[in-house]
């Protein structure tokens, strides 16, 4: 019987929002407030429902990354993922993953979050990884986004031009917002 794992990371597996907690990594505590002060009516149009998820995110991306160097962002991400990752786990969802990596499942990290930050960790413990993309132009963050956000119906479509889900006896989903609703009905 073969196995597919999907797993949410953001709050999931993650306990924490890793958005904000790899600007507060590379920015600082301070300038994450100012931050969070200047984009306050987009983020209040987004919790409203007046913009999408991913037009909040791409401002938020843009206000506090646009124009960073990519080496740069590329090695701060690395210096998160093995300092912050490891210590914020959620070990009940951690150790059921494990399990099944033991028995072979092919598991997946499926998240909005951005691979700059996931990549190092997920290799490390042999995880794949599927994540919205950010776009690059001359070694340099845009603030957009190369893909459409890994969220909601997005992280269906992403699977399947990924995976072949019909070569799989069983799929097991771990998610728990309402960006993952989408995909935890692809469990069997």
């Amino acid at each position: 019987m073969k196995t597919l794992v999907l797993v949410d990371f953001d709050k999931t597996l993650y306990k924490k929002d890793s958005l904000i907690e790899f600007t507060r990594f590379y920015k600082g505590t301070f300038q994450l407030i100012i931050g969070f002060i200047a984009l306050s009516p987009i983020l209040l149009n987004w919790k409203l429902g007046k913009i999408s998820n991913e037009t909040a995110k791409q401002k938020f991306m843009t206000y506090f990354f646009k124009n960073e160097p990519y080496n740069l962002f590329l090695e701060k991400g690395k210096q998160f993922s093995n300092e912050n990752i490891p210590r914020n786990l959620n070990k009940n969802i951690w150790e059921k993953i494990q399990n099944l990596q033991e028995k072979n499942a092919d598991i997946y990290i499926v998240t909005a979050s951005f691979r700059e930050w996931i990549v190092n960790w997920t290799e490390e413990n042999n995880l794949k990884l599927i994540t919205s993309k950010l776009e690059i132009a001359n070694n340099k963050i845009t603030g957009k986004f190369k893909t459409k956000n890994c969220y909601g119906i997005e992280k269906v479509n992403r699977i399947k031009e990924k995976i072949n889900l019909e070569n799989y006896d069983k799929i097991v989903v771990f998610g728990n917002g309402k960006g993952d609703y989408e995909m935890l009905q692809l469990s069997k």
